[in-house]
């Protein structure tokens, strides 16, 4: 079976060839897309992760009992926009962004899978060229999550359950991507948000043994956590995972620090992304007095001082914008640094600990 199994991989592979060799001949390839230079960060394996990540958790959220939605034609929408990820990952390659972060959960996959088969259709990228993050292990959120994207019994789930479920989640991913293998592969959360099941450790380590599997086949290049605390990354340690986690993505923003998490991950290696980084925006931390005077003295947008002040402290910063101009300055974050005096001012607003409204991983078991 296995020299069958072999022997018909072997004529696959040649008639592809054979199919490239005259398509090559046929067409010629677009320009290779000039890819921008970010510092990556490298991870306890080697792998170097790009600094600068483009989001893609497009949503709106805003529709109360009281408010209507920000969609003028469907007020009562509350929920994700994935539709939203095919002109701003467009827009983002361009530019010259190299790293995806992405998840399940999001529904933005399959948009993202289009947008990267388009881009190597045309020569003007390779897979090699762009890094992809994704996470799953995400329980249910009614009214804004759906089921396929989210384990809505997760509280109630065996451990072989969780397995199973792990498993066919890595594999729905790398279907909507249309790729082979991703660059980084995360647990979503410790567990349901805010939940206290004394089967979460359990659980977590069923997840987390999955991704062990799948990075010894390179269906990743490195796994990690979202969401983390301390208390969970030495528990799943203890619980008897092999491989520590190689990155933690955490709420992190001029407004939001986890201090003990992020004091934890630098002494052991973790390295740190931070999703939300210019918290509630517009309203609220890009208006700061602290932050907006800094950035008139540089000449500087204000969502420009607030991502490199993460980046100052070794995070990996992904913003989320479907704007031009927004995306292209997210990008210029090293033709610049803070000076101490201004990475103490901007430190002192941690004090706010004003986040998106996501419960603290301290709250789960």
């Amino acid at each position: 079976m296995i020299k069958l199994l072999t022997s018909v991989f072997a004529a696959l592979a040649a008639t592809a060839v054979s199919a490239n060799s005259s398509s090559c001949t046929s067409s010629s390839s677009a320009s290779k897309i000039e890819l921008s230079n970010v510092p990556t960060i490298r991870l306890s394996n080697g792998v170097e992760m790009p600094a600068v990540a483009a989001g893609s958790c497009f949503r709106d959220c805003s529709k109360t009992d009281t408010n209507p939605s920000g969609i003028q034609s469907n007020p009562n929408f509350f929920g994700f926009l994935p539709e939203k990820t095919y002109r701003s990952l467009t827009l983002a390659l361009e530019m010259g962004y190299t790293h995806i972060d992405t998840a399940l959960v999001y529904r933005s996959q399959k948009q993202i899978g289009a947008v990267l088969a388009a881009k190597f259709m045309s020569g003007e990228l390779s897979r090699e060229d762009v890094f992809i993050t994704s996470k799953l292990f995400h329980g249910d959120m009614p009214g804004l999550t759906r089921r396929g994207s989210t384990l809505p019994t997760l509280d109630d789930m065996t451990p072989d359950e969780v397995t199973d479920a792990i498993e066919a989640q890595f594999e729905l991913i790398l279907e909507e991507l249309g790729v082979g293998y991703v660059d980084i592969m995360l647990l979503h959360w410790p567990a349901v948000m805010d939940s206290q099941d004394g089967g979460n450790a359990a659980r977590r380590l069923a997840a987390w043994k999955v991704l062990e599997k799948m990075y010894a086949r390179g269906q990743a290049r490195s796994i990690g956590v979202s969401n983390f605390s301390e208390h969970h990354i030495d528990r799943l340690m203890e619980d008897g995972a092999e491989i520590l986690p190689m990155v933690n993505q955490i709420e992190a923003s001029v407004y939001k620090s986890w201090e003990n998490i992020k004091a934890y991950c630098d002494g052991r290696g973790i390295k740190l992304m931070a999703y939300s980084p210019l918290g509630l925006g517009k309203e609220s931390l890009l208006n700061d007095p602290v932050v907006t005077s800094i950035a008139r003295s540089k000449g500087l947008a204000p969502s420009q001082v607030a991502l490199r002040y993460l980046v100052q402290q070794g995070y990996a910063v992904l913003p989320l914008s479907s704007s031009e101009e927004r995306l292209r300055l997210n990008l210029d974050l090293f033709s610049f640094s803070l000076t101490d005096a201004e990475m103490e001012k901007l430190y002192a607003l941690r004090t706010k600990d004003e986040g998106i409204g996501l419960p603290s991983p301290y709250d789960m078991s």
